[in-house]
């Protein structure tokens, strides 16, 4: 089951980069908390859809790479770089996040941010 949620992870990812939004959303739990760590949690599939939009709408051009996808049983840990510029800004950003995915019964329940590769690999159980 726990490469099923890579791949689930994979698909969604690859999805949202195309800007398929339904599809990136469609393994989200009906109950989903999305946890970013600039702003309050989005809760449902909904609001993390529109959570997408309003940030696709503020890049004049982003860029979002899975460098690594670790399996961690019902949880799946990514290191994603971004960069990109601000459309009304033309600030340029280029940062390195990780997540937390937890799956339930083949559905994103819950995911997390992490400054730290450390912090990331210890929520989801599992050592350096």
């Amino acid at each position: 089951m726990s490469q099923e949620n890579v791949e689930r992870v994979r698909n969604s990812l690859d999805a949202y980069r195309r800007g398929d939004y339904a599809a990136a959303s469609a393994c989200l739990a009906p109950d989903v908390v999305w946890e970013v760590g600039q702003e309050l949690p989005a809760h449902g599939p909904a609001a993390v859809r529109d959570m997408w939009e309003r940030w696709d709408s503020e890049w004049e051009e982003l860029e979002t790479v899975a460098e690594e996808i670790l399996d961690a049983g019902d949880n799946v840990v990514l290191a994603i770089h971004y960069r990109g510029r601000g459309r009304v800004s033309g600030v340029e950003v280029n940062d390195r996040l990780f997540e937390v995915h937890t799956y339930r019964d083949g559905e994103c329940v819950r995911k997390l941010d992490f400054a730290e590769r450390s912090e990331a690999l210890k929520a989801a159980g599992l050592s350096q």
